[in-house]
């Protein structure tokens, strides 16, 4: 009772809506169409490292309170949390998966966690170094051995003090 597929062409009109000669690109690019769309990408991944770092010192600030028993630690635990799963979250589109690797280790350690005891505050604040690292030296891509092995020592730190 299977049925062949059948391979349906797209309608013209969503092909209109695809290609606008009026307002869009063209299906295939022209170099200055391709410089602007080059500067567009620039400005974002500029203002990707800005957002970062923004989120980068959010998480110092908030390891400090945590760290000195402020009123308030359960927010700022909340924040290093969603700071966290927000840096996770842009890492990749910018090609930074080892970015994007630290804040899901520093995430998923912190998910559940009250207020940490002091080994847990030196596994956060070296997950909070190990992120400072990868923008400082803009390391795109997976990295090298040595972030590698980071990165299995601090998940390790994590699996055992959670």
């Amino acid at each position: 009772m299977s049925k062949k597929p059948v391979f349906v062409p797209p309608a013209q009109d969503l092909r209109r809506k695809a290609v606008n000669f009026k307002k869009g690109f063209k299906l295939k690019l022209e170099p200055e169409e391709l410089k602007r769309l080059e500067a567009v990408v620039e400005k974002a991944t500029d203002q990707f490292t800005v957002e970062v770092a923004e989120k980068l010192k959010l998480l110092r600030l908030s390891l400090d309170d945590v760290a000195r028993g402020a009123i308030g630690s359960d927010q700022a635990m909340q924040a290093i949390r969603s700071a966290s799963l927000e840096i996770k979250g842009m890492g990749g589109m910018f090609k930074y998966p080892l970015l994007t690797a630290f804040a899901k280790s520093l995430n998923d350690f912190t998910k559940d966690m009250g207020i940490p005891s002091p080994i847990q505050l030196d596994i956060i604040a070296a997950q909070i170094d190990a992120l400072y690292v990868v923008m400082a030296r803009r390391i795109q891509g997976s990295g090298t051995k040595v972030e590698t092995q980071l990165l299995e020592a601090l998940e390790q730190a994590a699996r055992k003090h959670r």
